[in-house]
């Protein structure tokens, strides 16, 4: 009988260690395979968090190299318009491809931090990892918020200076044209410029676009129309109309001169730099 009991005893005593060593497999092998998946998990954001961070590099490298280019022809003695436009040209283009590749990263960055809080059951024990990679994440689609709405303004205010210099064009081929007694060409010439300048001005309230452009182009106006009533007294051969449309043009290009085009670009990068440190601030946080 104590026999029997002890053998009983000890049948009991290794099916509980029997369940024991089942039980704490099992919870090893859940805390392991939890593990893995969660760090699958991190290693796929982060690769589209590595992505999204080398668009922005890539985007604000374009930019630096476009800014850097205008600034070398502004500067110059001799400023050339047709390169100035071609330059906008660009950098709309540009701002505008910049805004679809935020659209997308972000929509990317959506799809990874969803997959951060997926068989949360099974996560528990990588819980921080995936908090931490997606506070990262959030950081990333913070910026490109921020970035979008820059791309955005700066593509109106692209729109603004490709008609701006549209009309500075016409400006120099009027111009050749008065030089060369072209009448003809010269009254086409300034409807053109006409067109140009109101396109201008009807963009002139665009996203960090300082009031001193709306006041410039109302004066270009200005100009534009009393440059028309000399053109046309000439025409008439009417010389107190010619007289009085010349001293109203010279009047109104010296007031025209008076716009300091540095002044007004450095006023527009004001506006923009709190976006782009916070563009900055938000990828740093991303990337660390």
């Amino acid at each position: 009988m104590r026999a029997s009991s002890r053998s009983r005893g000890l049948r009991t005593t290794i099916i509980a260690v029997v369940i024991i060593v089942i039980v704490l497999a099992g919870i090893i092998g859940y805390a392991v395979t939890g593990l893995a998946y969660a760090q699958t998990k991190v290693g796929n954001a982060n690769r589209t968090l590595s992505t999204v961070i080398s668009h922005q590099n890539s985007l604000t490298a374009t930019f630096t190299d476009l800014n850097a280019k205008f600034n070398t022809l502004s500067s110059s003695s001799s400023p050339d318009p047709q390169q100035e436009r071609a330059l906008f040209d660009q950098f709309v283009a540009n701002e505008k491809a910049a805004g679809t590749t935020d659209t997308q990263d972000d929509k990317s960055l959506v799809s990874a931090r969803a997959s951060l809080g997926g068989q949360q059951w099974l996560t528990l024990a990588a819980r921080g990892n995936l908090d931490k990679e997606g506070t990262k994440i959030d950081h990333a689609r913070k910026a490109l918020s921020i970035a979008k709405t820059a791309a955005a303004g700066y593509v109106q205010d692209g729109q603004f200076f490709q008609a701006y210099f549209d009309a500075a064009i016409d400006l120099e081929m009027l111009s050749s044209q008065v030089a060369n007694a072209d009448l003809s060409g010269a009254t086409t010439t300034l409807t053109t410029m006409k067109t140009h300048v109101d396109k201008a001005l009807q963009l002139s309230s665009a996203p960090g676009l300082p009031a001193e452009l709306h006041a410039l182009m109302v004066d270009f106006g200005t100009f534009v129309t009393d440059f028309g009533k000399l053109l046309a007294g000439v025409a008439a051969g009417d010389d107190s109309a010619i007289t009085s449309a010349e001293n109203a043009v010279q009047t109104d290009a010296a007031k025209l001169g008076t716009y300091n085009m540095d002044t007004i670009l450095a006023e527009i990068g004001a506006y923009y730099k709190p976006m782009f440190d916070a563009v900055d601030s938000e990828m740093a946080k991303a990337a660390a």
